[in-house]
């Protein structure tokens, strides 16, 4: 009760403080703004180049209009600024309270009777506000842009006579069968190179094998030409009760050509709701989905960590004795690198299986989360 009730006084508490703004909340909130905006343009204009340099050879080749190799960089950019926010934070926080602590401003501000964390409580409260950005950036801004930056980059490497619009060895389950097929090609929804077929009886047991160099669907018969066919039928002793060999056939098969289909988004272009559809059509399938599991709990786990740096990146600062700029740099260098490296080894080991995708996810945030009350706890700030 005790914390909840905490909880719902929350609200005006924080009213109560900032409104009207104090002169030491505009102070130390305009300094750290100006850097944390700094941060962030800075990261995100590395890794527009670093972007560009990853495709320089794309984009020198590509013989398409110049302005898809601009809308790709620009569509590229929400993902860019989302990605750079957490580490921006962390280096803008423990940056400003390193100066302050430095220039001895934040001795002056405690002796005058503020308390570390109500002095700070303007950078807490933007640390809260930037994860719920993260957030709805990420969901409603960087999956579409994802999606918009994917369909330019086809364009430009079409440009260089390279096509990204192809299923290609796909193995998997039908309504009645499985399937295993060469290639599938969306724009002339035809199957070449291989297509085989093994339909499963209703006692659970192989009935009919279909094996064919080709597969054309037709939208006004609903059937499929299959090009030099093996046809082999079985009884229920798995013995063949007939073999057949076909130049050209018609088959009736459950399946449209939509079911090969390559998905139209990749799993960092998908929102919660498609990740969840999407989730439920590959369980329907017998395919795995650990890795769309992994990317649906990530949508929440990376807003938590803005606010996870901003605890650990302001207690640290404190400890600033020197330069601040060089402790701040290597201090959030080392955290947001520790950071992504677990986080990436949980996301990996969810993907694969190793653990459950929650688990492989959530460890890392939950880890640092307990540092970070640790600290509030040990340093009595």
């Amino acid at each position: 009760m005790g914390l909840i009730r905490k909880t719902l006084y929350l609200p005006i508490y924080l009213y109560k403080e900032l409104i009207p703004l104090k002169l030491i909340d505009k102070y130390i909130f305009s300094e750290f703004i100006k850097t944390f905006l700094g941060t962030v343009i800075l990261l995100t204009g590395i890794m527009i180049i670093s972007q560009v340099m990853d495709n320089l050879r794309n984009f020198i080749n590509s013989k398409q209009n110049p302005y898809h190799i601009g809308l790709f960089l620009l569509f590229n950019t929400p993902k860019m600024v989302v990605a750079v926010i957490p580490p921006s934070l962390m280096f803008s926080v423990c940056f400003i309270v390193g100066q302050f602590n430095v220039n001895k401003e934040l001795v002056s501000i405690m002796a005058a009777g503020t308390s570390f964390y109500r002095a700070t409580l303007t950078i807490f409260l933007t640390g809260f506000i930037m994860s719920i950005l993260v957030f709805f950036l990420g969901e409603f801004v960087v999956r579409p842009s994802n999606t918009l930056a994917n369909e330019e980059l086809s364009i430009i490497l079409k440009g260089i006579g390279t096509k990204k619009d192809l299923v290609y060895q796909l193995n998997t389950k039908g309504k009645e069968g499985f399937y295993y097929i060469y290639w599938y090609d969306n724009e002339k929804r035809m199957i070449r190179g291989g297509f085989n077929y093994i339909k499963i009886s209703s006692q659970n047991f192989p009935e009919l094998i279909l094996s064919a160099q080709s597969a054309t669907y037709s939208d006004s018969t609903n059937l499929w030409t299959l090009e030099k066919v093996e046809e082999i039928k079985l009884n229920s002793d798995l013995m063949i009760t007939s073999y057949n060999t076909y130049p050209e056939h018609l088959y009736k098969l459950p399946e449209k050509p939509e079911y090969f289909r390559k998905a139209p988004k990749s799993i960092d272009q998908m929102n919660f709701i498609e990740l969840t559809e999407e989730i439920k059509e590959r369980k329907a399938k017998a395919k795995g989905y650990y890795d769309l599991e992994v990317e649906r709990q990530t949508i929440f786990a990376i807003p938590v960590m803005s606010v996870i740096v901003v605890i650990i990146g302001a207690i640290s600062g404190t400890f600033t004795k020197k330069s601040a700029g060089i402790a701040s740099l290597g201090i959030t260098i080392g955290i947001v690198l520790v950071y992504y490296i677990l986080f990436s080894i949980g996301k990996s080991l969810g993907e694969n299986g190793g653990v459950h995708p929650a688990i492989g996810v959530w460890s890392t945030p939950i880890l640092f989360i307990g540092i970070s009350f640790y600290l509030i706890k040990k340093f009595n700030l």
